[in-house]
């Protein structure tokens, strides 16, 4: 059979599917369920299996919900042949549809001029073929997602693709080490591994990609550190994300030279130690950071002052460490949390928040960092598939924190979510948080705040709040429903001085200010030390003087030292320099 001339190359799209119906069989030799763009070649044989033969093969191309799952590595096998000029090809299952099967078959090793290679969202499973290696024009490999259960080892010799600059094997079960190999790819820009089960050290070798803008190898089995990486080397890094590992060691200091960078996340592993705060630069550090996620960590010490001066941050997690000291009175260098460019509906991407154990997605509109992040609000652990400009979050919940709330909060309008829970906060609650037009999420639990419930906490666009485990007084406000829109786990337990609803302690009338509660909440003076400070003063002057006392007046001493004998010779005892008169 003569294959028909084609006018040039263009793009199509083709879906070649393996029937179980003999009738078929021979006319759809190929099961591809997504588009592929072909080469002339292809585009002539494309039509040749169309021809008079086949007449209903137009609506069988355009259709997108064939079922397929036949094994990719029987296409490629018997028909590799056909695809010897390809220079793209993509392999991806839809929500269960069209989803190949088996392993990758080592004949796409034979495709020399493939560039594009996606083999995303199938239930592809079993180990890497080498061949793979062979592709030397390869620029970008996918093979991520869905159902694909890749096992193995990424093969060393990945490191012979020059031309590769996406590397993206993520969502998978990989094992092994990430191979040093991997370090002589300078124009790799995107290596993404993250959601296997590799293991071993990071390799010292990646800072030789100088090309690389996104290192994402979080939800492994990573160990050593990360201050090996040289990262003056990867100036164009965008993205760092390493969470959910077991590495350990300090912070990577040298990170500071990732002037492009806008994600650091190093949550959930073992890094320990002081965050360094010594370094002098004459312009702030890391200006274009927008999430910085330090969670889940052994950090103590001060809070840095760098922190306070990102002026891109919109994303901050300390959560989960042993973080000492106050907050600062200046944080107008967050520059990134005095945006109101949203209304306070937007902030949270229209997300639902539903009470289980089970991460809620969460999407919405604005500029958009592509990258997913997870974070502590509403009372869920939410994950943002990317991280919006609206959102706004801080959380520093469970360190060791003390002190008053700033008023410096005032600064910080954008903010969506707070979280301060389990520290050692102290004082009343600021009346600023009514500046907060936008904020969404405010926990406040397990503190030591006293005072008042204050009426600004009312806005009805505070969704969520949670103020138990404190020692706040009087009657919960009643405006905008405040006292019946949160249920009782927002107040209870601790706060026994608070009454009213949702509560079943009632108020009582009291000339002197108002309302209060039927028990007494502990004084705030009493809760601050200022009382137990009196009393320790107190009885250190008292003995003082008490020592002071018997020292002086050695007959006094004796009198109160032994009282026995004074009882005997009372007799005769004389009275200072006086006789006893007779």
């Amino acid at each position: 059979m003569t294959r028909p001339e084609l006018p040039g190359r263009s793009a199509v799209g083709i879906v070649l599917a393996t029937m179980a119906s003999t009738s078929l069989t021979s006319l759809l030799l190929l099961v591809l369920a997504v588009a592929v763009v072909l080469s002339e070649a292809q585009l002539q044989l494309a039509e040749t299996f169309c021809d008079a033969t086949c007449p209903q093969a137009a609506s069988i191309v355009q259709q997108k919900d064939i079922e397929v799952k036949r094994p990719l590595v029987r296409i490629f096998s018997h028909h590799g042949r056909y695809f010897s000029e390809l220079e793209e090809l993509k392999v991806t299952g839809d929500a269960g549809l069209n989803n190949f099967t088996g392993s990758i078959p080592s004949e796409l090793g034979n495709l020399t001029k493939i560039k594009f290679l996606h083999l995303g969202n199938n239930a592809l499973e079993r180990e890497f073929p080498v061949e793979l290696a062979s592709l030397s024009k390869l620029e970008f490999l996918n093979i991520n997602l869905g159902n694909n259960s890749l096992t193995g080892e990424i093969p060393p010799e990945f490191g012979g693709l020059e031309n590769l600059e996406y590397l993206r094997l993520h969502v998978n079960v990989l094992t092994g080490g990430i191979p040093p190999e991997l370090g002589r790819l300078q124009k790799m820009v995107y290596l993404i591994l993250h959601s296997n089960n590799l293991t071993g050290t990071i390799p010292a070798s990646l800072a030789n990609c100088s090309s690389l803008r996104n290192i994402r190898l979080s939800n492994n089995e990573l160990t050593g550190t990360v201050t090996q990486i040289d990262f003056l080397q990867l100036r164009s890094l965008e993205s760092f994300s390493v969470n959910g590992n077991q590495l350990g060691g300090g912070f990577p200091v040298s990170v500071y030279n990732c002037t492009d960078l806008k994600l650091l996340d190093l949550s959930s592993n073992g890094f320990s130690g002081e965050l360094p705060d010594n370094y002098e630069y004459s312009q702030p550090v890391l200006r274009d950071l927008r999430v910085l996620g330090l969670s889940s960590n052994k950090f103590g010490g001060s809070v840095p002052g760098w922190i306070w001066k990102l002026p891109e941050l919109q994303v901050l997690d300390l959560s989960h460490n042993s973080f000492t000291g106050v907050w600062p009175t200046n944080l107008s260098g967050l520059e990134g949390f005095s945006r109101l460019e949203a209304s306070p509906d937007d902030a949270g991407g229209g997300s639902s928040v539903s009470n289980n154990n089970n991460p809620t997605q969460v999407e919405g509109e604005g500029r958009k960092l592509f990258e997913q992040i997870s974070i502590q609000a509403k009372g869920l652990r939410l994950v943002y598939e990317y991280v919006l400009e609206t959102l706004i979050s801080i959380d520093l919940s469970y360190n060791q924190l003390s002190g008053r709330l700033p008023y410096a909060l005032e600064a910080l309008r954008g903010l969506t979510y707070l979280n301060l829970a389990h520290n050692n906060f102290s004082g009343e609650i600021p009346q600023v948080f009514g500046n907060l037009l936008l904020l969404q999420s405010l926990d406040l639990s397990a503190n030591y705040l006293t005072g008042k419930i204050p009426a600004v906490l009312t806005r009805p666009s505070l969704g969520y709040l949670n103020l138990s485990y404190n020692f706040l007084e009087g009657e919960i406000p009643t405006a905008n429903a405040f006292s019946t829109r949160y249920d009782i786990s927002s107040f209870k337990p601790g706060n026994n001085q608070l009454c009213g609803p949702p509560l079943e302690t009632t108020c009582v009338s009291s000339n002197a200010s108002g309302s209060s509660a039927t028990l007494r909440a502990p004084s705030s003076k009493l809760l601050d030390g200022t009382f137990w400070l009196a009393f320790e003063i107190g009885t250190a002057i008292g003995v003082v003087i008490m020592v002071g006392t018997l020292s002086a007046i050695p007959f006094t001493r004796h009198r109160l030292l032994h009282p026995q004998d004074f009882a005997r010779r009372s007799k005769h005892l004389s009275y200072g320099v006086f006789r006893e008169p007779t």
